[in-house]
């Protein structure tokens, strides 16, 4: 009989020995229970703790829907869906998986599931007014992704997708040059819940939004390994949320949202 659940590796290498590149999509076809295990086993292995979290994951599909399995701070997220931004469950073997969908029976119970925003940890060792402050943060943040995940249609789009106009760079030189010129911090203003980007030459990315004290909130809403490309004659980066582009010196475009160079850090 073969089995229902099919498995695609994101950004991993056919062994799990090592993360592959930002295009690397293999599918392995029909996978049982305990090889996908397995395979989340490897995947542990691969990721330190405390690296920001990559795109590196495996999908499972069983039936029209599917699932991301990832990892973060060393625990493995089960995620609703095959995107990284869904809400998640997390478990501390790959052997807890089993507890959950779409591997558990239907008598079983999946643990509590939790948000893929990282305040709610934390809430209750704040005070009234800093947590509040979070919240109306998040929220900002999240609005912002929303327009930009309904300004490139994501959810119509498949995994890896990019934009007609957007060819990525596979050279090594232009990728490295690229990031040199764009890496930097960058604010959409000054005030609480605006939001801070903050790129690095080796091309990692993250998102956050800007606490009251002025400083970014951590751990960052997103953090991410994104693409270098280019769209007509401006550089720009390909992310799982939409393509964030350079059309000026010192500034940012994400979706309709301007971001200019930072001092902030």
């Amino acid at each position: 009989m073969i089995s229902p659940y099919k498995v695609t590796l994101l950004q991993l290498k056919a062994d799990l020995s090592v993360a592959g590149a930002p295009s690397d999509k293999i599918e392995l076809g029909p996978q049982t229970p305990e090889e996908i295990f397995a395979h989340a086993s490897k995947l542990l292995k691969i990721i330190p703790i405390g690296q920001p979290t990559p795109e590196p994951a495996i999908i499972v599909r069983r039936g029209e829907k599917s699932w991301r399995i990832a990892v973060h701070n060393g625990l493995l997220r089960m995620h609703k869906s095959a995107s990284a931004f869904d809400d998640y469950w997390t478990v501390h073997t790959p052997d807890g998986l089993g507890e959950l969908p779409p591997f558990r029976s239907g008598n079983s119970t999946p643990p509590i599931s939790t948000k893929a925003r990282p305040s709610a940890k934390s809430s209750s060792q704040r005070s009234g007014w800093r947590t509040a402050l979070e919240v109306t943060a998040l929220i900002s943040t999240g609005v912002i992704l929303l327009a930009v995940g309904l300004w490139y249609g994501m959810p119509h789009r498949r995994l890896g997708d990019v934009p007609a106009d957007v060819i990525i760079l596979t050279s090594l030189d232009e990728r490295a040059t690229l990031f040199k010129t764009v890496a930097g911090t960058y604010a959409s203003g000054k005030k609480p819940g605006d939001s801070i980007i903050v790129i690095t030459q080796d091309g990692q990315m993250s998102l956050a939004a800007l606490g009251r004290n002025g400083k970014p909130i951590a751990p960052p809403r997103i953090a991410e390994a994104a693409r270098a490309a280019r769209r007509k004659n401006a550089a720009c980066i390909v992310t799982t949320f939409g393509v964030i582009s350079a059309p000026e010196p010192d500034a940012l475009l994400m979706g309709t949202v301007k971001l200019k160079r930072s001092a902030i850090n």
